[in-house]
């Protein structure tokens, strides 16, 4: 074998290992980033991740879609970009991180490497301990939130999103976009859609 030969392979064979360790590294370091099917607008990856397992534990598929399903992350996302001030931002951006310290905390994890057990138990804690949002009027607040709001507001945002959605709105609630006369006490038909059910 000729010196020259050596060496290449010498070179060639430290550029796989090198290039093989460094790829691994990349994909590992790719796996524990969240993996969405959308591109948040204000929200980092990780952080519309939370947001969006938050979401679909507070409202999980059943025999009627989910939150992820209906998009209910993506309209919470666009919302606190289009319609939050600057500072109701960061106090949303706290909330979210603070939320995600206490669940390390109680659970030893992520909320998004928590099991939905640990999730529901978790966010039957934070509804418990949250602050009430000031009341609003057509969606003006007549106070500001604290910063102890995020969950409040959050739940709001979900909720919001989810009975506003065209799916749920011509499947799940009745909905009739041009109402007729009004009656006052309208006896139901059996299985016959209600608002309240």
């Amino acid at each position: 074998m000729q010196r020259r030969d050596a060496l290449k392979h010498t070179a060639l064979f430290f550029g796989y290992a090198v290039s093989i360790s460094a790829l691994s590294e990349t994909f590992m370091a790719c796996s524990n980033q969240a993996t969405l099917s959308w591109k948040p607008e204000f929200l980092t990856n990780n952080q519309a991740n939370t947001v969006a397992e938050i979401t679909e534990t507070i409202l999980p598929k059943t025999k009627t879609p989910g939150a992820k399903e209906l998009g209910v992350p993506q309209f919470v996302d666009k919302m606190l970009k289009d319609l939050l001030s600057e500072d109701e931002q960061k106090d949303f951006l706290a909330g979210l991180d603070t939320f995600d310290k206490a669940c390390e905390e109680a659970n030893g994890k992520a909320f998004v490497d928590c099991t939905p057990e640990q999730r529901t138990e978790f966010l039957l804690k934070q509804d418990q301990e949250a602050a009430k949002l000031p009341p609003s009027i057509w969606g003006i607040r007549l106070a500001a939130p604290g910063p102890t709001a995020f969950f409040r507001r959050l739940k709001e945002l979900t909720l919001l999103g989810y009975f506003t959605s065209e799916k749920v709105g011509k499947t799940i609630l009745a909905y009739d976009p041009v109402p007729g006369r009004y009656i006052a006490c309208m006896p139901l038909a059996a299985g016959e859609k209600a608002w309240n059910e």
